[in-house]
């Protein structure tokens, strides 16, 4: 993969942002934070999220 599709992502921080208090349980993935959301991680990246 290349470009765009190697970094597959699902929403925009805009649409909603994980952090503190956003109801999705963190877990550490090296050396940042995913979310679990919907059965699949989440790590922001460039104002969006990609898919872990």
């Amino acid at each position: 993969m290349t470009g765009e599709d190697a970094h597959p992502h699902h929403h925009t921080v805009e649409v909603h942002e994980h952090g503190d208090g956003c109801g999705h349980e963190a877990v550490v993935h090296g050396d940042h934070l995913d979310y679990i959301h919907d059965s699949h991680r989440h790590a922001v990246h460039d104002g969006h999220y990609d898919e872990h």
